[in-house]
C-alpha cells in the first residue's frame, strides 16, 4: 500500500506484532486475487442489472460473497494429513 498506512499506524500505536495473517496481506498472490474478486465483484454487479430481479441479485451477492472469502483466504503452507 502506498501513502498513509491506517493499519500499520494502528499495529504499531496498540503494540499488535506482525502475524502470517498480516504477512500475508501484503504478499503479491494476495493483492493479485484481490485484483480478481474486484473484476469479479465488477461482472457481479453486471449480472445483478440484467436479472432484474430482486431474488436473483441477493442470490448474486451472496454467492460472490462467498467467493471472495473463499479465494482471499490465506493459503496453508503445510497441508495436513489425517
Amino acid at each position: 500500500m502506498k501513502g498513509l498506512d491506517l493499519f500499520a499506524w494502528m499495529r504499531r500505536v496498540f503494540g499488535i506484532g506482525r502475524t502470517r495473517d498480516i504477512a500475508w496481506l501484503e504478499t503479491r498472490t494476495y493483492q493479485q486475487r484481490l485484483e480478481w474478486v474486484k473484476s469479479g465483484w465488477i461482472i457481479a454487479g453486471l449480472l445483478m442489472l440484467a436479472a432484474d430481479n430482486n431474488a436473483a441479485a441477493l442470490g448474486i451477492a451472496m454467492f460472490s460473497t462467498f467467493l471472495s472469502f473463499a479465494f482471499l483466504e490465506r493459503d496453508e503452507e503445510e497441508p495436513t494429513s489425517l
